[in-house]
């Protein structure tokens, strides 16, 4: 009997020894202040903007994988300050809206719809780990009316500093703003620019 009970103490001793700790919480990233130039376009006219994506971007976890595949991983530590759809939502409309506003909602159905769905957003491994890019595939359609005045497939890669999460993260930031440049572009050769004030 004083055995078992030696063995039951001993085994409450060492299930014990994790009771009480606290996981340190994660760390949490965001994709900065918006201090990069943007490129010099003509001024447009207010657009409405939609925003979709892939539901794997629509929680706050930060995706990697190795090459293309089909296996994504999440870092365990660290999370985005809020989901990837709504972090690239925010900063493609805060670079859009330096060539006009930028809408949640058309005023009227003249009013062009700038429609986008996001399918990456993730940290890309070489096959050996040796290198790696933050990556954005994005797809944009804009609607005027019942008409498609154009569509336009996104891709924005940037080289990530170091081989971990923060790495991944800094290119990340640099493949947004890439990825909005090259949206603003688009529409600036889609659209007709707004006239001049008393043309």
């Amino acid at each position: 009997m004083k055995m078992r009970s030696a063995v039951f103490i001993l085994t409450l001793v060492l299930a014990g020894c994790g009771f009480g700790r606290v996981p340190a919480p994660p760390t949490v990233f965001d994709l900065g202040l918006d201090a990069a130039p943007v490129p010099a376009l003509p001024s447009r006219e207010p657009i409405a903007m939609t925003f979709q994506a892939v539901p794997s971007l629509s929680d706050t976890s930060v995706i990697w994988r190795v090459g293309d595949s089909a296996a994504p991983k999440a870092y365990a530590t660290y999370r985005w300050a809020s989901s990837p759809t709504e972090l690239l939502r925010q900063r493609i409309a805060e670079r859009l809206s330096r060539q006009g506003p930028v809408l949640n909602e058309r005023v009227s159905l003249q009013t062009p719809q700038l429609q986008v769905f996001l399918s990456q957003f993730e940290q890309v491994f070489a096959a050996d780990g040796s290198a790696s890019e933050g990556r954005i595939l994005l797809q944009a359609v804009l609607v005027q009316g019942r008409t498609v005045l154009g569509q336009k497939r996104i891709v924005a890669r940037a080289d990530a500093p170091t081989q971990d999460a923060a790495g991944g993260v800094a290119a990340l930031r640099q493949a947004s703003n890439d990825a909005a440049d090259q949206l603003a572009q688009w529409l600036a050769a889609t659209l007709k620019p707004a006239p001049k004030a008393g043309g």
